[in-house]
């Protein structure tokens, strides 16, 4: 009788133990799961490619825009091209580049920024066309992105311009996720914040 008794003790130690083992995995998961809110949403685009063909957003990758222009006044554009071009590294080390992922650049100054002007711009930043498009479109075309993604921007006629500083994460339905801020002269892009972003959506798609 004793015996049996310290053999349903130690049974209940060990289910105990065990209850214990799985709430606190469970926990750290909870803890360590980064999710993100949807803020809204916008159309499917299409746009002109500097590889020649013509760029459907309706793909099912997620995105990462950013808005430029060529004739940038505070080097902003370039110097978040350049943090674009070590994002490109991480994401191929991740195996999530150009098949989970897209690094999207769009011009809000078609009038100047060409497709040849473009693709020599791009090669700068070894930007690899497999995962990084450099876009452009009509003016309308590219304003009726910017006016969904609240992007403001304005290029004057003398060619200078001033523009938001913020960047958008897509997720495979063209809906917001996260907002990042390009890198500016007094601030750098938070590249980490960034990828865990989009590795918060990859994981959603598992």
């Amino acid at each position: 009788m004793l015996k049996s008794r310290k053999v349903g003790l130690f049974l209940l130690a060990i289910l105990v133990v065990t209850l214990i083992a799985v709430c606190t995995l469970i926990y750290i998961n909870r803890a360590n799961t980064h999710t993100l809110d949807v803020f809204d949403s916008i159309e499917p685009f299409t746009l002109e490619s500097t590889t020649g063909e013509t760029y459907h957003s309706d793909n099912g990758k997620i995105k990462l825009i950013a808005f430029i222009l060529l004739n940038c006044p505070d080097g902003v554009c370039p110097m978040t091209m350049w943090d674009f071009s070590l994002l490109q590294d991480e994401l191929k080390q991740k195996g999530w580049f150009g098949e989970e992922v897209e690094l999207l650049a769009i011009t809000f100054d078609p009038a100047r920024d060409d497709l040849e002007a473009l693709k020599e711009y791009s090669q700068y930043f070894n930007a690899d066309p497999e995962g990084w498009h450099f876009l452009r479109g009509e003016e309308e075309e590219i304003a009726a992105i910017a006016d969904q993604l609240r992007y403001v921007y304005a290029v004057r006629e003398d060619g200078s311009a001033m523009h938001a500083t913020t960047m958008y994460l897509l997720d495979a339905e063209h809906r917001i996720r996260a907002y990042h801020k390009m890198t500016t002269p007094t601030d750098e892009m938070d590249k980490e914040s960034v990828l865990r972003d989009i590795e918060a959506l990859v994981k959603e798609r598992k």
